[in-house]
Formats: C-alpha cells, structure tokens, sequence
C-alpha cells in the first residue's frame, strides 16, 4: 500500500473480501474486491498510520498510471 504522507510502498496483511454492488441489468453481478487490514500498519519511511483493522481499502483506478495498488 502505498503511503498517502511520503509516497513509500509498504506491505500490509489484508483479507480479501468481494462487495456486491447493485446492477442496472437483472442478469448481471458487479462485485467489487475489497481488502480488511488485519493489523495496525504504519509507514515504514516516515512512521505515520496507513491502515487499521475494520477500515476498508478499495483499489482504485489512478488516471495517469492504470491501477494504484
């Protein structure tokens, strides 16, 4: 995950859980990937919390760079 404070990429343990979001066609399932931290996570460059238990991390699109990871 990468850190919003100094930009560092850090490694966080998460559980990946899938949300359903409502579809505009009955057929159709969006589900959306979403990750849990397991543990207090703090920056290891600059030491500022990235990620606690029970807050929800969602990937999402960057438009310069495809993906933010």
């Amino acid at each position: 995950m990468k850190c919003p404070n100094c930009g560092h990429w850090n490694s966080v343990q998460v559980d990946k859980l899938f949300i359903e979001q409502p579809s505009p066609e009955a057929k159709v399932k969006v589900i959306i990937p979403i990750y849990e931290p397991l543990q207090v996570s703090k920056c290891a460059k600059c030491g500022k919390l990235i990620a606690e238990p029970k807050e929800l991390i969602k990937i999402r699109k960057n438009r310069k760079w495809g993906l933010l990871y």
